[in-house]
Order: structure tokens, then C-alpha cells, then sequence
């Protein structure tokens, strides 16, 4: 919000920024499998040059944990999607993560049967690209993933994968040019 570039501490960058007001809610999934939740007004408005908060300390996260992925909301609408690296896929609401006490840290967050590969707050139906340890790719849209509204669901299979193969890489289809989409 100040004047000035950001700064970033040597080897950090910037995944993802957007525009918000401070009565949202950030809920930050961690690698523990586990949701923290905040106001972001709970953070202070500082100088670029201040380097921002450390995460995992203003939340009080457990000895190695880390958050990997963010979803910001105020209304609690849209689904949460996460993809596993077996080949599986979990569709759950984000009104399931929505609490009517002021509890920070919400166990179960998704499942822990396999390595999360990717995960994105959906607030529309959009085409996704898997790309698999076999070099093989395949698009899915995020409508045919069917809603669970248990948070740690193992998810539905949307890739068969053969031994030893796995999901390496999800991302959104808008911006891939392939040379024959329909194939």
C-alpha cells in the first residue's frame, strides 16, 4: 500500500499478489496437512522496505511447518481443489473450512494418503492441464471433479497411472497453446 518496490529478502520471490481489504479471510494450508485462518488485518500495514511478517510465526505453525498454498475469501464461496500425486483429485467447498467459532488452526485440511502436487481456491469451472511422470498430458474441467464436503477426502481419480508413475505438474489451460487440443 506504501510508496516504494517491494523488497525481498535473497532467494525469496513473488508467487502471486492481489488486491484485497483487511476483513478477508487467509487461509493458509501447510504442508502438516493443516488450514491456519486470519483476518488480513491482522497483519500491520508496513514500508515495502520492512520485509513483511514471517508466516509461520505470527500463526504459531509447529516446528516445520510451512504454509504452501493460500486462499483468500469473505464469503467462503467457491472449492478448494487439490491433486494428489497417485492421480487423485479432491473437490471440497470452502464452506467447509468456514468455522462458527474464532478457532486459528483447523486439522485436516486435506488428505494425507499422497504428496499434494497442486491445489487452487475455484470461484468458476475452468480447464486444467495434468502433466504426468510419463510425459503425457491431460486436460480436465474443474466441473468434472464431483464435491466432497469432507475436507480430508482422498479425492476420485481423474488420471490412470501405471507403476511407478505419478502426477508431476497441474496448471490452469487458459494461456496453453497445444498444436491439436481436441487430441
Amino acid at each position: 500500500r506504501m510508496s516504494g518496490e517491494q523488497k525481498l529478502k535473497e532467494g525469496d520471490e513473488i508467487n502471486w499478489q492481489c488486491e484485497t481489504h483487511n476483513a478477508v479471510w487467509l487461509l493458509f494450508f501447510t504442508n502438516h496437512h493443516q488450514v491456519y485462518k486470519c483476518r488480513a488485518g491482522d497483519f500491520a500495514d508496513t514500508k515495502a522496505s520492512v520485509l513483511g511478517d514471517f508466516v509461520a510465526v505470527k500463526l504459531g505453525m509447529e516446528e516445520g511447518e510451512t504454509p504452501i498454498f493460500l486462499a483468500v475469501t469473505d464469503d467462503y464461496k467457491g472449492h478448494m481443489l487439490f491433486f494428489f500425486a497417485n492421480g487423485k483429485c479432491a473437490r471440497v467447498p470452502l464452506s467447509s473450512y468456514a468455522t462458527k467459532q474464532n478457532r486459528r488452526k483447523l486439522l485436516n485440511a486435506f488428505s494425507d494418503k499422497s504428496p499434494l502436487v497442486y491445489a487452487a481456491h475455484l470461484h468458476e469451472e475452468c480447464e486444467l492441464a495434468i502433466y504426468t511422470s510419463a510425459g503425457r498430458m491431460l486436460l480436465v474441467n474443474s466441473a468434472q471433479v464431483p464435491a466432497k464436503q469432507t475436507k480430508n477426502t482422498a479425492g476420485v481419480n481423474v488420471v490412470t497411472l501405471k507403476k511407478n508413475q505419478s502426477i508431476i505438474h497441474v496448471r490452469r489451460a487458459a494461456n496453453l497453446e497445444l498444436a491439436d487440443p481436441h487430441r
